[in-house]
């Protein structure tokens, strides 16, 4: 049998006060806004938080970073639909609305010139699955731990993580945005950066509704935040346990920035571009030499392999996808033959 979770994993951080001067009877609003600082402000911190702010962070980092918040917000959002009629998710849960795995699927294949089925079988997300960074690992865990838990008010911690992270992609998330976009060149139809695009609190947040303004994303926030504040109610316990869950969530993040900057660090991202810039060695002679058609097919998929390589570096195009792709079928037709 499953036990609750009667406490989280032992986060590295501090309250922001003593938890005994904490004033519970306080909305749950007030108290995640006010016992949550020193987490927040120990994220702001990092190295990476500073390049993302200031639109410094290389295209592969932020693909990098990009593909671990998808798998962040899958596991967020798998259990805010599983727990949605959970009295203390209910008032907020507006997947249509506040829903972002599916928009960060959608600019991880716009960045990476490649389509949303595919991007998962690209090698920089692969090596992430395959060798995922500890901050991550645990963070998923948790997530899981938390939706998988029998006692409703193990699902109700959820409510912790979602509102670090809406009410951050509502807020720091729009100047991130705005740096990110001119920094790799996006368009201005929002493609490569639809994960910071909110539609309207009365829309459908369907495909062509408008853009939330500035001050639709405040009434966004605003409605969370009173959506909270009714569900929560005065239930002491209820607000401590989400107090430590939100600075938890934040510590989270926090290790989420260091995964990123170690895996850069240690060139594990810098080897998928590297690869690309030796395609071909134009100081060896060429020779009048014939090879098995099948070696010919095992050179060109590895070429194919290259081709994902290069994509992350921002080198090649639809096009040359299409090129590529032809001259694969036409050598598989021809080794078939």
């Amino acid at each position: 049998m499953e036990q609750a979770i009667q406490s989280p994993l032992t986060p590295s951080f501090e309250f922001n006060v003593a938890p005994e001067t904490i004033d519970y009877t306080q909305n749950i609003s007030t108290l995640m806004r006010t016992s949550t600082t020193r987490a927040h402000e120990s994220v702001h911190q990092s190295v990476l938080a500073g390049k993302l702010l200031r639109g410094e962070l290389p295209k592969d980092e932020y693909i990098y970073f990009m593909m671990i918040l998808w798998r962040v917000y899958s596991a967020i959002e798998e259990g805010l639909e599983t727990h949605s009629t959970n009295p203390v998710l209910a008032p907020t849960y507006r997947p249509a609305l506040l829903g972002r795995a599916g928009r960060l699927s959608a600019d991880i294949a716009y960045l990476l010139d490649t389509t949303e089925d595919a991007w998962q079988s690209t090698p920089l997300y692969r090596s992430l699955v395959s060798a995922a960074p500890q901050g991550l690992r645990d963070y998923i865990s948790h997530l899981e731990q938390l939706t998988v838990s029998k006692d409703p008010t193990d699902n109700a911690r959820l409510l912790g993580h979602a509102y670090v992270r809406y009410l951050g992609d509502l807020s720091g998330g729009q100047s991130i945005r705005n740096r990110m976009a001119k920094a790799y060149d996006l368009p201005s139809t929002g493609a490569g950066a639809s994960f910071y695009d909110f539609g309207s609190l009365q829309g459908s947040s369907g495909a062509g509704e408008k853009k939330a303004s500035q001050g639709d994303l405040l009434k966004i926030k605003e409605w969370y935040r009173q959506g909270m504040n009714e569900a929560v109610g005065d239930d002491k316990a209820l607000k401590e346990a989400l107090v430590q869950e939100a600075n938890l969530a934040f510590d989270f993040n926090r290790r989420i920035f260091e995964d990123v900057a170690t895996a850069a660090k240690d060139t594990e991202l810098s080897d998928y571009t590297s690869q690309s810039k030796v395609v071909f060695d134009g100081s060896q002679a060429p020779e009048e030499t014939t090879y098995p058609i099948s070696s010919v097919v095992a050179v060109v998929m590895a070429f194919a392999l290259a081709h994902f390589i290069l994509v992350v570096g921002g080198f090649t195009g639809a096009r040359g996808t299409e090129k590529l792709e032809g001259v694969m079928h036409w050598l598989r037709a021809a080794a078939d033959s």
